[in-house]
This record gives C-alpha cells, structure tokens and sequence, in this order.
C-alpha cells in the first residue's frame, strides 16, 4: 500500500450554484473544442439551476458530466470547481476574465487545443490573502489539476525568445541622437533654472529649439502672453518643476485657463502638492495632440517609459517631456526618431511579435540588471526579423559573435495572449510574523497566483501563456507552474510560456519524473528559476528555455541571502550553509539539460548540486518505491548538459560542488534540511547508473558558453565530468575546478578561451582613495570596459586549483598584461596594473595541487612575452593573491611541452624545497620550470600537533635533505600535503612553537601519484625516549603485528629493494621509511593504482608526548639520486607559432542564421535654420526703454549674451536686449532717443546670470545686441 499522498480529487466545495444533469453528446477532443457539440452555454439561463447565471461571489460547481462553453463574461466568483467527468472549455470570444479566488480541475478545463490554438485574448485572475477563507489544503489563490483531471491551454504561437544579431548602443553612446537635450548644460545654459514654478519650452517642427521660459507665481499675464505668441504647429512642452504655489490663487487660475482653454489640457486642475508631479506637450493649435502625465504625492510611477512624447515619423523627430524629475535635468528632449524608437536586428524571423507585445533584452554586462524591458510598436519596415521598440536603451547589449564566442544578448517575449495573474494587494500587508518579515524585505505583497499539476492527472498541456504575478514567498510549494509529487508524467509538458515577475520561482518539477519543460522564458522572479526540488527528479527535459533576473528569496537557505539566514536562524549561524541561488537549479544528474539560455541574476546561472537522501515529501515516498536508493544522486552520469549558456551572473555560470543537507544524517552538522553544506560532493558517476558498485566513467558537458561572469565562468569540482567543446571569455576565472575526493578529476578539452572579447560592456569608472602626507587623495581612472569589481584583480583562462584538472586541445587568445594609468604611479608608490594570463591559479586555494595535474596541447593566439602571459603566477604582493596553502604549493605538467617547448616540464612555485640545479627560473611567469617528478605526501593524526585544535597553525614543517635551510610549512586549514621530489629526501618536524603543542600518539602517512619507478625517503621526528613504535601498512607492503623489516642504517633503508623496511635512528629519535609503488596509475584520474595508495600508520606505544623537541639542526645525507637528469632550457616563447580556434568551442556557425556586425546607430540630421544668420554685433549700452523690447524672460542661473540674442532671433527679431543680469528682451528697432542715449559702454555692470565672465545690463539699463537677423 502506497503512502497517503494529497488528493485533491475528492474534494468538493460548498455548492452555491449548480448545473442541472443533461443528457449530452460525447466531447470531441479534437479540433476547436468549442466548435464541440452539446457544450451549454455559460450565458444561458437554462444551464443553471433555477434560471440563474452565477453572480458575483458566488462558489461554482461544475458537475460530474456536465460540459459548459464559457461564451460571456462572467461574474466575479468565488471560485470554480470543474467536478470529475465534467468539463469547461473557454468560448471562441475576445478579451473574457475569469476573476477567481481559485480553479480547481477535476474534469477537463479547455482554452484552445494543440491543433487548434486560442488566438484572442483571454484573462484569469487569481485574487486573494495568504489567510482567505477560500482555501484546499492551505492552497489559496491557485489553479490545481487533481487525479484523473485534464488541463488544456494553447495560446497563440509566438516565437518565445531568440537573440540579438546587431550590437545595441546606449543612448549615450548615440552621438546623433538627440537635437536637442536639456540637461547639456553647455548647449543649453538654461537648464541651471532650477525655480519652482512651471517650466515651457517650445521647438520647432525640425526639433530645434525656437524658445524657453520658466513661471514662477503668482502667474502674471506674461504666462498668457507667452502661450499666445508661440505660432500654430511648434511643439509646446510644459514640466512643474516643484511647487506651482497656492492653487487658491487667481493667478493659478489663469494657469489653469491657458493650460485648458488654449492648449487642451485637462490634470492640472488636480495638481495641489508641491510633490505632486506635472507634465504636458502638445502641438500649438492641435489640442488632440496634447499628451498629459500626472502623479499625486506618494503615489507609485508606474513601471514604463520616464517621459510623454509627441512623434512626427515624416520629419523623423520624438519630442519628449519627463514625466518625474527622477530624470534630473533632463525634463526636456528631442531626439530623431531612430534613436527614439530603436530598431533591432534579431537572429532569427520571429512570429507571432506584434504591436504592444513587451519583451526583455538581457544584459551582457556582469551586472544582470542592465537587462530592459521594452515594448514593441508597429513598424512597417521591418522585415521578419526585425522589430521597433517603444523607447532608447540605456546600457550595452552585445549582438555579435566576438573571437568565435557566441556573447549575443537573449530576447525573451514577455506577452503571451493568455494571461494568468496574480491580483496583488497594495500596500503590502501583515498580519503575522512572516508576512512581517516578508513585507520588511521585499517591501511589497509576494502572495501570487500558482499553478499545481498533481499526481495521477490524466494530462497537462500549457503552452503559450503569460503568467503575471505568480508564486508565493509565504508558503511553500506555491509556484508559477509545478508538477507537484507526480511520480510519472509523461507527455505532459510546459511549452512556450512566458514567466515573469514571479514571487517564487518559474517552473518546478518535484517529485516528478519525465517531464517536458521547453522554451519558455522565465525572468525577473524570486529564488531558484527552474527548480528540481528533491533531488529525486529523473528523466526530465529542460530543453531551449530561458532564464534571467534571478533574485534571492526566503523559502529555502540556498536561495535567501546569508544576512537573511541570520535572522531566520537566530540559535545558530548557518549564514554559510546559505546563498547559492541559480536560475537552472539541479539536484539530480539524469535529466537532460539542453539549448538553454542563463541570462544572468544575483546567484549561480546553472547550479549541480545533489542530497544523499531524497529530500522532504520525497523521502518517505522513495522509501516505498525504492526508485532513488539512499547516497545514489552522486553515481548517476549526467544524461545530457549540452548547448547551454550562462552569463552576466554575480557569482559563477557554471557550478559543481557542494551538498544538500538532508538534515537527517550525523555528519550534516546539524544543518536544517535544504542548507547547503560546503564540501566535496562527492560526485563519482558509474555504470550501472547510480550503482556504487559499477565501473566508473567520465560524464560530459558539451558545448558550454559562459562569459562576463562575477566570479568563475565555470566551477566544476565533479568527479570524472569532461567539458568539451566549450566557449569560456571575459571573466575573472574562466575555468577552475577539482577532485570530489575520490579517484576523479576534470577535464577541459577541444575549448577556446577569450580573456577580453570586443564585448567591452558598459564604460567604467574605478576610484581609489591614498593617504598622503599631505592628506586623502581620490584619484579616478576611467575604463571604455567594464569590470568585476576591482580593476586590480588579475583574469584567467584557466586557474589551476586542488586539481587534477586536465586541460586538453585547446585555444587561449586576449590575455594580455594592462598597465592603466602611469600617472598613478608616483602616488601609490606602485603601477597600476591587471596582468592576465591563459593559465594560472587560483589566488586564495587553502588545497595544494594534486601532482597529476596537467595541460596538453595548448595553442595561443598570442606568442608569450613580457606584456602577453601563457601563465602566470602572482604572489600576496598583488591584489587578491594570498599565500595559503594551496598557492603556496601549486603547479602544473606541460605534458607535450606546448606551454615550455619541454614536454613533462613541471611548472612548480620558485622555492629551494621544490626546485634544484636543472630548473629554470622564468621571471615573466613567475615560476620554477623542472625536469623532476613529484608525488604528493599527506600526514594525518588525531592528537597533538596533527589534532583538530591546531589544524590552521602550521603544526608541521618539513624539509628536503639537501637544502635544509629551505624549509616548507603550511598552515594545514584544510591538508597538510607537500609535494615532494621523488628520489630525494626529507624531514618531517612537528613544530614545537605554536602553543598546545605535543607529539601525535599516532601517525598516518598517505602518498598520491607514486608510480612505480619513483621513491622518496622520508624522516620523522619522534620523542627521543620513544622505543616502542607499531607500524602497520596496507599498502606496498601488508605489515601487521611489527612484522616489519627493521634496518641499522640508512644506507640499509635506501638499498632495501622489499619496500617494507623501516630504520629507527634512536639516538636522534627518527623513523625512517621510504615511499614507493609496486604498480603505475592506469588512467589520469587515479591518485593511486586502482586505489592502491601508499599507506603507513606510525603508533607511539611509549615516550614522552609533551616533551617537544626540534630535528632542524640534525643532518642527514640526502638520498643519493643517480638518474641523469638533464637541465631544462628557457621557454620557446612561441614552440609552434600561434594557434587557430578553427574547430574548437561551442560555437555551430552551420545554425548561425544573421549577423550584422556593425553596431546600431542613427544619422546625424542637419539643422538648416541658421544658415543666414549674420554676426551678432554688441550695439552698447542704453538707458532702458521699456517701449521698444516686448517678450521678457528671466533666468535666475542661466542667462547669457548668447541665448539672449539666439532667442531673439529665433522669433524673428533684429535686436536682443539685457537687463539686471537675468532679463532678455526682444525688439525690432532700436531709437537714439535722450530717452535711450548711448552710454558708451558705461552703466552696463551686472554680471549675466549664466556667464560671470559677461555683462547683461543693470538696473535702467540695457545691453543691445544684433540677433544676426538680415
């Protein structure tokens, strides 16, 4: 018997109407479903009972057999109950809204059908509170399809997303743009106004400018004047700049008067605020022209375009008013149509995108929140793959394939004509603790809509529908679509809809196998995207879908913040169990992952990462179908991850690692159920799929993109997962990853990496504050790219971290080192500089490099030189470089010497302990290149220095017989593994410095990479009372029971050939013992020979623990190593030339369709209005005569000579007049009366209100100027 699951199959609501039983023909499930015969109309009287069509508020049960056409609006309902064996199919009829609390499916629900899809719109609305009465099961505000149900829904075909095939310039960037723009203050000195008061400017028809003023109250008849003497067809723009003063005034009224009577206005009368925002334009004499925006105080601004605007397509001009002040200065502007409304080049024909339609263009910056939404008009002509937008474009969006990285921005279709929305409550409102704590961080209600198929449905289609406002931050298991504990699924699916401004999630597949998740666009919605919820989910396919804005939520600890997991978790701090969003969310491997678009967010684009028991409603489910055992998630090999791409994410693209708590095993550390625990995964994938038992295999990812990144391109620390074919750029890392602690490693292969592509994102400034003995200085750089973060921070194709990673056939270009700004230099008492290399290490690694770490058959697009690294490596000198101990012990094979021009060269840290007489320094790198092998040794303990207490205190330190001088130490956070030269020899001291310090009561000795012809002999400092030692050993040798060979010497030890014996100096109290292999590694991967590490374990029996002591000062003769060993030569700067990434990549140029690889601009329009304009003459200075100039305009901040006399031709005038340093007055004549006498230059003294450096008259006088008019 199977647990008892929820059925909402049997549930019934309380019946306030009902449909009479009829008899009724069969429903035909083919075709049109409203063309079915026998459907009863919903607008009939005689479908109900007692004559009435259900009315507002009213709960409605649609009974069993029963098949009704919804043909008419209906009434605001309660809700709607589709009983079993009864159906509803939506009526052939435009622009109906189902307004419910909620649906719940039984029967069959039906909007259009596959071969017949729904093209007028339909709407439905899911209103209601996390605490309405109208709930099933603590579902509120839903759709559910229960067992045995059927849910239909097939909107129109519309292409849902594709790519940008032209690069889209910000506005800012358009040097053509505007005619005219208000907030350049050089062109325009007028825009320094800043009075309260009502702000008008007129243009011309060509949008250049023909007049400004600004009124202040109380409101003269200047106002009226102004207004009257602007001719017929100028575009009049109008913006209430602050306050316009007491409505109650007569002048205000005149205001009203002119803004209603002469230029049709009708929302200023409603402006009584100071805060209140008001704008108009119109064209004078055309009051139907006439665009008003308002806005009352404390009111929202909508989301949408910041200014009204008139457009006039022939002459190719959009004149614009803001609408708040949130566009500072710029509350006036006039740009060319072109620029106004866009144009974009799509990759592909796109259908079904028409007039009103929205979309979003995602970043391709590292900030996702340069993704704008736009909205679509009517263009006649663009082709088929070209639309119009509704307004400029305020950041970068890439549209080109750059260095063969495809880095095209995404194009998602927002508009889907069905829509299913969320009625959302405003203000956001609180009646608890969580809805507190909800509305304190999200500052809105968060209560939306969800969809929730459930198990045993007969079938679930949804395609081609909008979804607004769904999802639900207060509950659990509340989401925009969901296929909820369905066990089994197939052939249901999710197609083509458009998700957006969730409050949790998009799609969800829990407990659900065989799903089909495809081509949707999910954007801008809280915590993970599309979510596989258990890590139980197998079989699906998540193919051609489309994910961006991801933001972090609160419902689990992986997708809230860290800061949030401190307050929901005050006892403990789980705040690092916390914070690993991603739009692709993946908890188990066998599902297929293909063709889809991560688009950015504040998380992971795609995060593997799985549970070793099935996790929540799972759990006990799979303990009776048995179908996901317990520990299997991490031996299933990845059933397809191909084709996808990841960028402009604030932490990595890709990412491998870690583990779900399961919060049920002892080793979880008490981490609550859905944390993640930051540890090795595990991962090891084997055949049989998910037996412990099978063979194990390399799994693949296949043709990666991922590029401009905040963090790692691609963090892949999995076990034996091959990435190949991949495209990797314009990140801080490219490529980083590592073992899972078992034999595995990474691999990367037949890839290209860019450093710096063409995409330069959005221009950058980067400011850095010094103290200098003369005080703070801010000194400022600016980039034409962008950056993450620091400027400083040096970029990588591949960083080598714990390892193995295998980087095979592949092809670097663009790294290069950037020494930004010398002037710099002197202040900081350093050069500016990012060095960028093709291959270096990870800068902050606590573990060291697994020594069968290595690269083959690297080629460049670049020969190595002083400025253009193949690698590098940093030190703590640097900005984000630490000396742990990872970095301290890191290195790589050049396996075919394609990196060196010396195959097998190690690439390994310029220290004594590590390098010898045949190495060679090369400075450029900033590394050792030697001719050795090395192998890795790993001392663990339980007690004294090798105990938990002094793990990160550099309890050990070890040194090489040879150069003893040259000790190496680590801090051993994480290992303690030092790479050792084979055929040499070292001790081993515990260091008696750091407090608490003992000798370990039993010592364990482990050796990684050994092969066969390799040895190292190794020394370890004991007690010298010490006598009774018990060694036993697996592996080369089986020892047990002291059955070891004890030797007298050391010449003894280093001739044993029996690999078991063991030289005890008790004089100098030092074991002595070699390390080696009876076998060799079989594939890259193995650390040891199928699993046949060195072993030893070293118990001390007797001897004083707490009496510390030193060897350092003790010698022994180094093991005597009598290979010749040849000394490796300087590196061959470019062995083979420069390389071709023809081949190589993620890149399909067969499917590329359209590329236009000049980036969008407009053309400049000629202003012809001045064309004969003559000299402007200075005429004196004059006693004013107010008879003989008219039009006054003042300007508090920004009157100048210049506009003065522009302004005055402009209307027609000869001559322009100034007065007291703010007034410019127009006049036609100019008459030497005594009246207005010449001054000769005298009297004239106030300093112009926008020009200190010019005169504008005084008080009586006037400054007269020709306006160059012939």
């Amino acid at each position: 018997m199977a647990p008892s699951l929820t059925k909402w199959g049997a549930f019934v609501p309380l019946l306030l109407v009902n449909i009479v039983l009829l008899n009724h023909p069969g429903y035909a499930s083919a075709g049109c479903p409203w063309n079915a015969k026998g459907l009863l109309k919903w607008s009939d009287s005689g479908t109900w009972k007692r004559g009435r069509i259900p009315r507002d508020n009213d709960e409605v049960l649609i009974e069993s057999g029963k098949r009704v056409l919804l043909d008419t609006q209906p009434a605001t309902l309660n809700n709607v109950t589709i009983a079993p064996g009864a159906v509803l199919v939506w009526g052939d009829v435009a622009d109906l809204e189902l307004n419910v609390e909620y649906l719940m499916v039984q029967g069959e629900f039906h909007i259009g059908a596959s071969d017949c899809r729904f093209n007028k719109n339909a709407f439905i609305k899911l209103r209601g509170r996390y605490d309405s009465k109208y709930e099933v099961y603590n579902n509120r505000k839903f759709i559910a399809v229960a067992e045995g149900a059927t849910i239909e829904i097939h909107g129109r075909k519309k292409t849902p997303w594709t790519r940008l095939a032209q690069t889209i310039k910000p506005l800012s960037d358009l040097p053509c743009a505007f005619l005219y723009d208000h907030s350049d203050r050089e062109a325009n000195p007028f825009a320094a106004e800043r009075r309260d008061g009502m702000h008008v400017i007129v243009w011309r028809e060509d949008g250049t400018l023909f007049d400004y003023n600004v009124f202040s109250p109380p409101y003269a008849a200047d106002f009226g004047k102004f207004v009257a003497s602007i001719p017929n067809g100028k575009v009049i723009g109008m913006f209430a700049f602050n306050s316009l003063g007491e409505r109650s005034t007569d002048n205000f009224k005149a205001l009203d008067n002119v803004i209603v009577n002469d230029l049709g206005g009708q929302m200023i009368s409603k402006v009584r605020s100071k805060l209140d925002t008001y704008s108009l334009i119109t064209r004078k004499g055309s009051k139907s022209s006439t665009v008003e925006h308002y806005k009352t105080d404390g009111q929202k601004e909508p989301e949408g375009e910041a200014f009204i605007r008139i457009t006039d397509w022939n002459k190719g001009v959009d004149f614009q008013v803001a609408k708040s002040a949130a566009t500072r200065d710029q509350y006036f502007r006039v740009m060319s149509t072109e620029a106004a409304y866009p144009k974009l080049e799509l990759a592909d024909d796109v259908i079904g995108w028409g007039d009103g339609d929205k979309i979003v263009i995602a970043s391709t910056d590292f900030d996702w929140e340069q993704a704008e939404v736009r909205e679509i008009i009517n263009c006649r002509d663009c082709s088929r793959s070209q639309i119009r937008v509704n307004q400029a474009f305020e950041n970068p969006h890439f549209g080109n394939i750059t260095y063969n990285v495809d880095e095209r921005a995404e194009v998602g279709l927002l508009s889907r004509n069905i829509l299913i929305q969320g009625v959302m409550e405003d203000p956001c409102y609180a009646a608890d603790g969580r809805s507190r704590m909800l509305c304190r961080r999200f500052g809105r209600d968060t209560f939306g809509g969800h969809v929730k198929i459930l198990r045993g449905h007969k079938a679930a289609h949804i395609q081609g529908v909008e979804l607004y406002h769904m999802g639900q931050q207060y509950i659990e298991g509340s989401y925009p679509l969901h296929f909820h504990m369905c066990q089994e699924v197939k052939g249901s699916w999710f197609r083509e809809n458009s998700i957006h401004h969730s409050f949790s999630r998009c799609v969800t597949v829990h407990g659900t196998d065989n799903a089909e998740v495809t081509r949707n666009v999910c954007y801008d919605h809280l915590g993970h995207g599309y979510f596989l919820e258990d890590s139980v989910e197998q079989d699906n396919v998540f193919d051609g879908n489309l994910g961006l804005g991801s933001r972090f939520g609160t419902l689990l600890m992986s997708d809230s913040t860290r800061e949030w997991c401190k307050e929901d978790y005050p006892k403990k701090d789980f705040s690092v169990n916390c914070e690993e969003l991603a739009t692709f969310w993946l908890t188990h491997p066998n599902n297929e992952i293909m063709n889809n678009a991560a688009a950015g967010g504040e998380g992971h684009g795609y995060m593997y990462v799985f549970a070793n028991l099935p996790l929540t409603k799972s759990y006990k489910v799979q303990q009776y179908l048995g179908k996901v055992q317990n520990f299997s998630q991490r031996h299933y090999p990845i059933k397809s991850f191909y084709n996808n791409v990841a960028h402009s994410y604030k932490q990595s693209g890709v990412f491998m690692d870690s583990l779900i708590s399961t919060g049920k095993l002892a080793d979880e550390d008490g981490v609550p159920e859905n944390g993640i625990i930051q540890t090795e995964s595990l991962y090891d994938p084997r055949d049989p799929p998910g037996d412990p038992n099978g063979v194990r295999v390399w799994t693949k990812m296949e043709r990666v993109t991922a590029y401009r990144n905040f963090q790692e391109n691609l963090w892949i620390k999995g076990g034996n997962v091959n990435v190949t074919f991949s495209s990797v750029a314009d990140g801080p890392e490219g490529f980083s990853g590592g073992t899972t602690g078992t034999d595995t490693g990474t691999s990367m292969e037949y890839s290209l990496f860019i450093g710096r592509t063409d995409n330069r994102g959005k221009a950058s400034t980067y400011a850095q504050r010094v103290d200098t003995k003369s005080g703070e200085v801010v000194l400022k750089h600016e980039f034409d790219r962008s950056y993450p973060g620091n400027p400083w921070k040096t970029y990588t194709g591949v960083s080598i971290y714990q390892g193995p990673v295998y980087v095979k056939h592949s092809y670097f270009d663009q790294f290069y080192v950037d020494y930004w700004n010398d002037s710099w230099t002197e202040v900081l008492g350093e050069r500016p500089v990012t060095y960028g290399a093709a291959v270096s290490f990870k800068k902050d690694s606590t573990y060291p490099t697994m020594t069968s770490q290595y690269t083959t058959n690297l080629t460049f697009g670049f020969c190595d030189s002083e400025k253009k690294h193949w690698l590098f490596f940093g030190n703590s000198s640097l900005y984000d470089w630490e000396d742990l101990d990872g970095t301290k012990a890191a290195f790589n094979v050049d396996k075919d010497g394609s990196l060196t021009g010396t195959p097998g060269v190690y690439i390994i840290r310029n220290h004594r302990f590590f390098t010898g007489p045949e190495c060679t320094y090369h400075a450029d790198w900033n590394m050792a290149l030697c001719p050795y092998r090395y192998i890795k040794m790993e001392i663990l303990g339980k007690d004294g220095n090798l105990g938990n207490d002094l793990k990160d205190k550099y309890p050990l330190i070890v040194r090489r017989d040879d150069v003893p001088r040259h000790p190496f130490d680590l801090m051993g956070e994480v290992r303690r593994e030092w790479a050792m030269r084979t055929h040499s020899s070292y001790l081993v001291d515990f260091n008696n410095t750091v407090e608490g310090a003992m000798f370990p009561s039993e010592i364990k000795v482990y050796a990684y990479g050994v092969e066969s012809q390799d040895v190292v002999r190794v020394g370890i400092c004991l007690p010298l009372d010490t006598t009774d030692i018990d060694i036993r050993s697996d592996y080369p040798t089986v020892i047990r029971n002291y059955n070891h060979t004890t030797v007298n010497s050391l010449a003894d030890l280093d001739a044993d050939k029996n690999k078991n014996a063991f030289f005890h100096d008790k004089k100098n109290g030092i074991l002595f013992f070699k390390i080696w292999s009876h076998h060799d590694r079989t594939n890259d991967s193995q650390q040891c020979s199928e699993g046949n590490c060195y072993a030893v374990k070293i118990y001390l029996n007797n001897g004083n623990l707490k009496k510390m002591r030193t060897c350092s000062e003790i010698r022994y003769p180094a093991f005597e190593d009598k290979r010749k060993t040849p000394r490796i030569p300087p590196i061959r700067r470019c062995p083979g030339g420069t390389g071709s990434p023809e081949g190589l990549g993620a890149i399909r140029w067969n499917e590329i369709k359209k590329i236009v690889h000049q980036e969008y601009d407009v053309p400049c329009i000629t202003n012809l209005n001045f064309l004969g304009r003559k000299k402007v003459n200075d005429l004196g200075c004059f006693v004013e005569d107010t008879q003989q100039f008219v039009l006054p305009q003042d300007f508090l901040n920004a009157m100048t000579r210049d506009w003065c006399a522009l302004r005055c031709y402009q209307k027609g005038y000869r001559y322009a007049g100034l007065t007291v340093g703010k007034t410019c007055q127009c006049g036609q004549s100019v008459t030497m009366t005594a009246e207005a006498k010449d001054l000769k230059g005298r009297g004239c003294d106030k300093a112009c209100t926008g020009n200190d450096k010019q005169l504008c008259g005084s008080f009586n006088r006037i400054n007269v100027l020709t306006t160059g008019l012939a």
